[in-house]
C-alpha cells in the first residue's frame, strides 16, 4: 500500500486567511471574555475579604479605645477625689495654724511680726553691724 500523494497545490488564498483569522479572533475574544469574568469574580472576592478585615480592625480598635476611655475616666474621678481630699486637708491645716497663731498671741500678748517689721529689723541689724566695724 503506497501512499497517494496529493497533487493539488496547497496554498492559501486571501479568503482562506481571512476566514482563519476571523475564527482565531473569535476564539481569542471568547477566551479574553472568560478571563475578564474570572478576574472580576476574583476582584469581588478580594474586595469582600478586604472589607471584612477592615471592619474587623475597626471594631477591634473601637473596643480598645472604649476600654482606654473607661480607664481614663476612672483615673480622672480618682484624681478629682484626691483633689477634694487635699482641699479639705488644706482647709483643716489653715484653721489649725490660725488657731496656733491666736493662741501664741493670746499667751504672749504680742502680735506676730509681719514681713515689713522683719525687713526693718534686718536693715537695722546690718546698719548697726556696719557702725561697729
Amino acid at each position: 500500500m503506497t501512499k497517494q500523494k496529493n497533487t493539488e497545490p496547497q496554498y492559501f488564498t486571501k479568503e482562506i486567511l481571512r476566514k482563519e483569522l476571523t475564527k482565531s479572533e473569535k476564539r481569542l475574544t471568547v477566551k479574553i471574555d472568560s478571563l475578564d469574568t474570572k478576574i472580576d469574580s476574583v476582584e469581588q472576592r478580594l474586595d469582600a475579604k478586604i472589607d471584612t478585615a477592615i471592619q474587623s480592625m475597626k471594631d477591634y480598635t473601637d473596643s480598645r479605645f472604649t476600654q482606654l476611655e473607661t480607664r481614663i475616666d476612672g483615673l480622672e474621678q480618682t484624681m478629682d477625689g484626691f483633689g477634694q481630699k487635699l482641699d479639705a486637708q488644706g482647709n483643716k491645716m489653715d484653721r489649725y495654724f490660725n488657731g496656733i497663731v491666736k493662741m501664741v498671741e493670746g499667751l504672749t500678748g504680742k502680735l506676730i511680726f509681719d514681713e515689713e517689721h522683719l525687713e526693718d529689723h534686718e536693715q537695722r541689724i546690718t546698719k548697726l553691724e556696719e557702725q561697729t566695724v
